[in-house]
């Protein structure tokens, strides 16, 4: 099966650098040919480019619900109102329409969909490093994934 994992966030923007801080991570223990790890802080129709191909992807990402920082969710495409109907914007896209977009354009777009998200402190200040709640939940997602993967 072959899987992207795409840790999506910008890196000098705190904890929306979880996603990329993740994939750094994961290199080191990673090493099967059929897994992609890629960073990324896409979005919309470009986003979907980089899904083409894959049976399956684990999304690594900064959430904000009003949670606990640091706390783990697993989500599935399941889990979010997505929204219905062909009314697509490039600019605006949303993670689900990107890949329904792809699908209804005949495109080899993953079947299996999973989101991890990290509840984020700070998403808007400038800084290259987590805050130290988030960063305790990297070793968590780090399991998580190698778990789904039975590494």
């Amino acid at each position: 099966m072959k899987t992207l994992i795409l840790g999506i966030g910008n890196p000098i923007l705190k904890d929306d650098g979880v996603g990329p801080r993740i994939i750094e991570e994961l290199r080191q223990h990673i090493a099967d040919p059929d897994v992609t790890l890629q960073e990324t802080s896409l979005s919309g129709v470009n986003l979907m480019e980089m899904l083409i191909g894959f049976d399956r992807v684990i999304i690594i990402d900064a959430i904000q619900t009003g949670g606990k920082p640091g706390q783990v969710y697993q989500l599935s495409t399941q889990d979010f109102g997505v929204p219905q109907g062909d009314t697509f914007s490039e600019h605006n896209m949303s993670l689900f329409q990107s890949i329904e977009l792809g699908r209804k354009l005949a495109l080899h777009m993953p079947s299996n969909v999973m989101i991890i998200a990290i509840e984020a402190k700070d998403v808007t200040d400038f800084g290259e490093g987590l805050t130290p709640t988030v960063e305790k939940a990297v070793p968590t997602v780090i399991k998580q994934v190698l778990e789904e993967l039975k590494i």
